[in-house]
């Protein structure tokens, strides 16, 4: 098995997501599956530390992010000093030699607290706090170094291509790493041109001048860190991102209304909906590219209240409806959902959660949102909530929970996170039609006529009438109401349509499949089960093959809960909860509705997701008895 962990780093704005893509595109191309996730700060440009951090192997899915790449691709020395402690002995750093006399101070938009941090390091290693220090110092630590005079280099490159400006010569520093990069790995040039045109687009004579420099850079490079030989993997397969993987699903859930107000990390999944077409790697997959102009309305509002409003008024008019925000969004459609509630209208709210409370960590990761999405909303009332644990779970789920919305006709919560956002994949394509598409048919009338749209039926769920083609005339209020939708305060009718409405759940939770409600992973027998949700499962799944009769249970309908089916696989073992929360929120919902009360609990609140690593680290110290393990680990 080949499996190789690479980091690439530079200053916000300058190249350094271009960087990825070129190299996972290229590694891609080569026939190898790639996962990775982008970090950066949420003031996007002026020169702030932005990073890239992923695998590349020839199995999918790889083995999950850890705490220090083999390959780290750095853009300037600001990055030598942001991943000093990020290598692990035996890899490989490439760097900007040219900047080994620049101090901490040199990089002014280090953070105060990290140049503080770096600063009583150096103190105590007795060390100049210089740029080549800390290449002494990662040196020290096993890694081996490639140092180059990137300016000097491409000015030499430059007169050769034709381009002298110092301006348009410093845009080629993420194309030069990444050929020295892709050289290391063994990797033919031509891999690398295909990362540069993909990445370029349609620019022509700049896509020229890159794989130029990119052919002069890969003639330096004799060392290897790993050799990648190309490769058929034998599978269709695609290069996304989670935001695109659940636009498309969503799409192929049948969703044509979706709203939005401008939020991070979610705009990027209404916007992508717009374009309608995922990326493809050789080979295309069909499938997919077939989407390319599927008819729909991407609505951008003025507001979140808007946005939530809008979709609302889709459904009533029988369209499959979505919106996508994040927490301070959501925060202002919370009046909209109960009256969604109350309304029965099934919208698709995707959550793209972040590090908060209130503005928070805008661009950073974090599983904070769990019982705010369970219990947001006035009043008590039917809803959905699933959560996502990876891009192929994200995109089926995305299909289905545009069938739930419309056949329970309540709101449906789709919770993922920024992790998931920003975590980009080289790998199999999913296939778009093995999730069916479940549409209840709307009641028809020959002739004009008052119906009872909130009829009380035996399974909770109301009559299906569609304005201007049903000719059913009925009411839509957020007041609670008779069966035909007239406002009614008589006690024995408010109960009689609370009991209705509440009986959703009942039928939810019979109908939904148990593989929808919980997954479990590892040993039918081990006595320690690591229980989480969300974005910790591929982590989480690398570190439960390295430990001994530990098993792992994933939980994705978080409401209404599967308290059984959770008591099942918990009852009589011990169980550890880790989560990207400060309260281990899921530790709580368990107790709440199954019973059963953690052994343990770990859980990382910085903005930063959980690694591989630090999932060992949490079940080894949890050995040790203790009951809560905070982890930092800062990559």
């Amino acid at each position: 098995m080949t499996e190789l962990s690479f980091l690439i780093g530079g200053p916000q704005g300058k190249g350094v997501e271009t960087a990825s893509i070129m190299f996972i595109y290229a590694v891609g191309s080569a026939g190898y599956y790639v996962y990775g996730r982008r970090e950066f700060w949420s003031n996007i440009a002026g020169g702030r530390h932005s990073y890239f951090v992923g695998k590349v192997s020839d199995k999918w899915p790889p083995g999950g992010i850890e705490k220090k790449a083999k390959l780290a691709l750095l853009m300037e020395g600001q990055s030598v000093f942001e991943h000093i402690f990020h290598i692990e002995p035996g890899g490989v750093v490439v760097y900007n030699s040219e900047e080994d006399s620049k101090t901490l101070d040199s990089f002014t938009m280090i953070s105060r607290t990290a140049a503080e941090r770096l600063a009583r390091f150096f103190k105590q290693q007795g060390r100049e706090p210089t740029v080549k220090s800390a290449i002494e110092y990662i040196r020290s630590q096993g890694a081996k170094v490639v140092g180059l005079p990137f300016n000097k280099l491409l000015l030499e490159i430059g007169r050769k291509i034709g381009v002298t400006s110092p301006v348009m010569l410093s845009r080629f520093v993420n194309t030069l790493v990444v050929a020295v990069g892709t050289s290391l790995l063994g990797l033919p040039i031509e891999y690398v041109e295909r990362g540069v045109t993909f990445a370029l687009g349609r620019k022509k004579e700049v896509i020229e001048q890159n794989k130029a420099v990119a052919a002069e850079v890969s003639k330096l490079v004799t060392e290897r860190v790993e050799v990648l030989r190309p490769r058929e993997p034998g599978v269709k397969r695609i290069y996304w991102n989670g935001n695109e993987a659940v636009s498309v699903g969503k799409i192929m859930g049948g969703v044509r209304f979706i709203s939005f107000y401008p939020i991070t990390p979610s705009t990027d999944d209404p916007m992508f909906a717009e374009r309608k077409l995922p990326y493809p790697v050789l080979p295309v997959s069909e499938e997919l590219k077939a989407m390319e102009r599927v008819g729909a309305v991407v609505l951008q509002t003025e507001d979140e209240l808007a946005a939530i409003a809008a979709a609302a008024g889709a459904a009533m008019a029988g369209a499959r409806a979505a919106t996508a925000t994040s927490g301070p969004g959501m925060s202002l459609m919370a009046e909209t959902i109960s009256m969604l509630g109350m309304a029965e209208l099934g919208v698709v709210l995707t959550l793209w959660s972040r590090a908060g409370p209130s503005t928070g960590l805008a661009t950073r990761t974090g599983q904070h949102d769990l019982l705010y999405s369970l219990f947001i909303g006035h009043g008590e009332f039917p809803k959905i909530v699933l959560a996502s644990g990876d891009l192929e779970e994200a995109f089926y789920d995305a299909i289905k929970v545009a069938n739930w919305a419309d056949k329970y006709q309540v709101p449906v919560i789709h919770l993922v996170d920024k992790d998931l956002s920003n975590t980009f994949a080289i790998m199999p394509a999913p296939d778009p039609y093995s999730v069916k598409i479940e549409r209840p048919q709307p009641v028809v009338f020959q002739e004009e006529r008052n119906a009872n749209r909130y009829e009380i039926t035996d399974d909770g769920l109301p009559v299906r009438y569609l304005p201007g083609i049903s000719k059913a005339v009925y009411h839509v209020v957020s007041l609670e109401h008779d069966p035909e939708g007239d406002p009614d305060e008589d006690a024995e009718m408010v109960k009689r349509m609370y009991d209705k409405r509440m009986r959703k759940l009942e039928l939810i939770s019979r109908e939904i499949p148990e593989e929808d409600k919980v997954r479990y992973y590892g040993p039918s027998n081990a006595e320690t089960v690591i229980v989480s949700w969300g974005t910790t499962k591929m982590q989480i799944l690398a570190a439960i093959e390295r430990l001994r009769n530990v098993g792992f249970l994933q939980l994705r309908l978080l409401y209404p809960f599967p308290s059984e089916l959770v008591r099942r696989y918990l009852q009589g073992r011990r169980a550890l909860f880790i989560e990207g929360n400060y309260m281990a929120q899921g530790s709580l919902l368990v107790r709440m509705f199954a019973g059963i009360s953690a052994d343990g609990v770990a859980v990382k609140y910085n903005g930063r997701p959980i690694t591989v690593d630090e999932v060992l680290e949490a079940y080894e110290r949890f050995e040790k008895g203790e009951k809560r393990i905070e982890l930092d680990w800062d990559l």
